[in-house]
């Protein structure tokens, strides 16, 4: 493998590191989104069940 072989190596990884790292943000956010629609989810189903209080 010559120099430009090295290269492209270590371009690869980091295009690698840096999709994983965005992917993992990404992750963590629809998690909230998702803990922020379940509590949404929550108030709704109780506001139904006390009679729209």
């Amino acid at each position: 493998m010559g120099f430009i072989g090295i290269i492209c190596v270590i371009i690869m990884t980091i295009t690698l590191i840096s999709i994983e790292s965005k992917t993992k943000r990404l992750i963590q956010e629809q998690a909230e989104t998702n803990r922020k629609l379940e509590q949404l989810l929550r108030k709704e189903r109780f506001t139904d069940q006390t009679g729209g209080a």
